[in-house]
């Protein structure tokens, strides 16, 4: 392909690039000058010295953002993006993006990204959403309270900040509303049954993509409601219960069974799910580890997971004065805000790591900072102490390191103690499941108390037995979660003698009618603020502290989206022709 050529077809006459004065200024204006070597410059420049084939056989024109700052401060006006363009469909296969966009690769459930947020840059939410849909069941409460690791690669956040996805995700579901069975397809009946253990996120997944498939699915649950740590674990200020009951909702409505207060071990054992076609087992991870404390038996000592699930069932907790919260990981977050609002006058989190290692995600750090949580890095507990036959303190150990050098686990500890005084200690240090019901002679393959399975098909050692989630993947986010539930659905599907393909696969790019151009100040939009309650609003009560955004805001923040997945399609299109 000659680019010269392809740029004369576009303008008619290739010496309007011989114009470029070498100013500079484009490489100046260019958020990514410098970047492993960019230069926009440089690469104008060869195309002037028809060089351009040498430009091109390297990775220089893929760095491009595209975001068309260079262009609107070009003294004469060249549109370098229409000369980026044919060198990035001239340039080696293997500098060809493999994905169709950053954010999509590093979803773990290959969310179409930029398919959704156009759909929403037109004004079309609900049609958003049902894209959503297609690779998970729970946009609304990913749009609330998934870590979002897309945005951590979105290319808009070289040229300023990246698109604010998840909170996008939250607009598309709240603006959809309620789904119903019929906007769904449902295969043919297979007459096949499957058990899934357990309805959190992997559980309620692999339940939907499954009985898309048109199997029979019963989803047995322990406790009275369904959701799992969804439910039980997640504070209502971050998840509202009607945003969870509306999306498992949609999920039964297509045709499960769900039966609740059936315990794995009590009520039901592996026998009895020996009666099915495929069992997915998805407990997940909903106890509180423990460790042995001296004076953990005192009155007014909790374990984080039960605190949460207590509040989440609308027990009644009484918390005094002073509540010193051990870990440093998100539940002990939610369990410190959680104190907050219930009344607790003095919320301290102590923690084994360093402020900058803490496992919690930053902004759930700083949202417990401005609601008044302190946080006292390196210290561990080494003993709760009493008096009166209640909790009077803990005493706090300094912690040197947490990470031996190989990174693995292994705090050491210094002889600095002190005594913080407290009346409440809440134990927030982890996260376990009880799988001895699972276990034993016949039973499935244990270790470390996680369900071992085959990586890429997700079965256990027992044959139509898989799991999936936390219970067997050990602590991780919800939307890996959720995906590791779709996974599943497709093994299983396969088992069962389906073709395994679960989801609706992402539509194809057709940028035929794409034509990259950036309006006007395009490159300089910045993020749009999500709106939040005030702190005053926030300790309060429980109610949602991150608020929808406006419709006008959320069309603003999709156009902000450079459209990679277009862009690399544009690029395969230039190189057929």
């Amino acid at each position: 392909m000659d680019v010269r050529a392809q740029l004369a077809e576009k303008f008619g006459d290739v010496t309007m690039f011989r114009t470029c004065e070498q100013c500079g200024c484009c490489s100046s204006a260019c958020p990514i000058t410098g970047l492993k070597g960019f230069n926009v410059r440089r690469i104008v420049r060869h195309v002037e010295l028809d060089l351009a084939k040498e430009i091109s056989e390297t990775p220089f024109p893929w760095y491009c953002t595209a975001c068309g700052r260079c262009e609107t401060v070009c003294p004469n006006g060249i549109a370098i993006l229409d000369i980026m363009r044919p060198l990035r469909a001239m340039a080696p296969q293997e500098f060809v993006p493999d994905t169709e966009a950053p954010c999509m690769a590093e979803c773990p459930a290959g969310i179409d990204v930029p398919g959704y947020l156009r759909l929403i840059a037109e004004g079309k939410p609900r049609e958003a959403c049902l894209l959503i849909l297609e690779k998970v069941p729970f946009p609304g409460v990913l749009g609330r309270v998934c870590t979002h690791p897309c945005e951590t690669k979105c290319r808009r956040g070289e040229v300023n900040q990246p698109i604010s996805i998840c909170a996008l995700k939250r607009y598309a579901a709240d603006k959809a509303g309620a789904f119903s069975r019929g906007d769904f397809n449902i295969g043919k009946d297979t007459g096949l049954r499957v058990a899934v253990v357990g309805s959190g996120p992997a559980g309620l997944t692999a339940a939907f993509y499954l009985r898309k498939k048109g199997h029979q699915v019963t989803v047995f649950e322990e406790r009275e409601k369904p959701g799992g740590m969804m439910r039980y674990g997640i504070p209502a200020y971050r998840l509202p219960v009607d945003v969870l009951e509306r999306e498992i909702s949609q999920i039964l409505d297509l045709g499960i069974e769900l039966k609740t207060n059936v315990r794995l071990g009590k009520d039901l054992g592996l026998d009895d799910l020996k009666t099915f076609n495929a069992v997915f087992l998805a407990m997940g991870l909903p106890l509180s580890r423990r460790i042995k404390i001296e004076g953990q038996e005192l009155p007014g000592v909790m374990w984080g997971l039960d605190f949460l699930r207590s509040v989440r069932e609308g027990k009644n907790i009484e918390l005094n004065s002073r509540v010193l919260v051990v870990g440093g990981g998100n539940v002990a977050v939610d369990v410190a805000l959680t104190a907050v609002r219930l009344g607790a006058g003095d919320v301290t989190m102590a923690c084994l790591e360093r402020f900058d290692e803490m496992p919690a995600n930053p902004w759930e750090i700083e949202m417990a900072r401005e609601e008044g949580v302190k946080i006292m890095p390196s210290w561990g507990p080494g003993r709760i102490l009493g008096e009166n036959g209640m909790v009077s303190g803990v005493e706090l150990i300094r912690c040197a390191s947490v990470f031996d050098e190989r990174g693995n686990f292994c705090p050491a500890f210094g002889d600095e103690t002190i005594t913080f005084p407290a009346d409440q200690v809440i134990l927030a240090i982890g996260q376990a499941a009880d799988l001895t019901p699972l276990t034993g002679k016949d039973g499935v393959r244990v270790e470390r108390n996680l369900i071992i399975v085959d990586p890429e098909t997700q079965e256990t050692n027992l044959k139509g037995v898989f799991a999936g989630g936390d219970g067997a993947g050990g602590p991780g986010i919800l939307v890996g979660a959720i995906a590791a539930g779709r996974r599943a659905a497709g093994s299983i599907d396969r088992y069962l003698g389906g073709d395994g393909r679960v989801d609706d696969p992402c539509a194809e790019r057709d940028s035929s009618g794409y034509d990259g151009k950036r309006d006007k100040g395009f490159a300089d939009l910045t993020r749009t603020s999500v709106p939040h309650l005030s702190v005053n609003e926030r300790i309060r009560g429980f109610s949602e502290v991150e608020l929808c955004l406006a419709e006008d805001d959320a069309v603003r923040e999709a156009k902000r989206c450079l459209q990679c997945d277009m862009e690399r399609s544009l690029a395969l299109r230039l190189r057929q022709t």
